[in-house]
């Protein structure tokens, strides 16, 4: 679609700002946008348990309320709009030219079940729209049940990498390696959890690259 037409349907469509729901020309207005800490996806961080992450957004304000309206209110298309404003927003993504795959971090099943959504999935979609990239079929990367996040301690949380909750099922993805993944999920704190997905992605021989939508620094 060029450049006018866009401008048509913006101006005949208007979007709504993902968290204020103000009708503008974005799914971010100017003034919910100036409120985030964005991020840009070339830098890597250091986290408590996992290095070499790549973040969009600081998990602050307006972000976490996105996120908990969408995960909490059974809000998911909050997401998907914002999401795709805040790619919209980062300024380099041709590091992502070189990824094969987007691997949405996998939900906890019960609670995958009980809201009808992963909010990591939703993400992986909107930057594989974005990309022109594969995203990886539910059903290839699993997790067991586990205890909440939110139910754990720090020290809980770091030492999470030990348990061994997810699963790769070779089934539904063929020749596989030496492919670069994009690990995707929705927010890290310590990086317990990206490390133990990490750790099994690359113990069958894929290459990991890993980007969350928001990050506690």
């Amino acid at each position: 679609m060029g450049l006018a037409m866009e401008s048509l349907v913006d101006l005949l469509f208007p979007r709504q700002c993902s968290h204020c729901d103000t009708w503008d020309m974005g799914w971010l207005c100017p003034s919910c946008s100036s409120q985030i800490s964005f991020i840009q996806s070339s830098t890597k961080h250091e986290l408590r348990s996992c290095s070499g992450v790549r973040a969009l957004t600081q998990y602050t304000g307006i972000v976490k309320d996105v996120l908990h309206r969408t995960k909490y209110e059974d809000q998911p298309w909050r997401l998907i709009r914002f999401t795709s404003a805040v790619i919209e927003n980062e300024p380099d993504t041709t590091w992502l030219d070189e990824i094969d795959l987007i691997v949405p971090m996998p939900g906890d099943p019960w609670r995958t079940w009980k809201r009808g959504f992963n909010p990591a999935h939703i993400i992986g979609t909107e930057i594989a729209r974005s990309t022109k990239r594969p995203v990886a079929h539910p059903r290839w990367f699993t997790r067991t049940g586990s205890k909440p996040q939110q139910a754990l301690s720090m020290d809980e949380r770091s030492k999470r990498y030990q348990e061994n909750v997810f699963r790769l099922n070779n089934r539904y993805f063929g020749e596989k390696e030496g492919a670069k993944c994009l690990l995707v999920d929705d927010i890290a704190t310590t990086g317990a959890t990206l490390r133990a997905a990490a750790d099994t992605l690359l113990a069958s021989g894929l290459n990991v690259d890993l980007l969350v939508l928001s990050i506690g620094l």
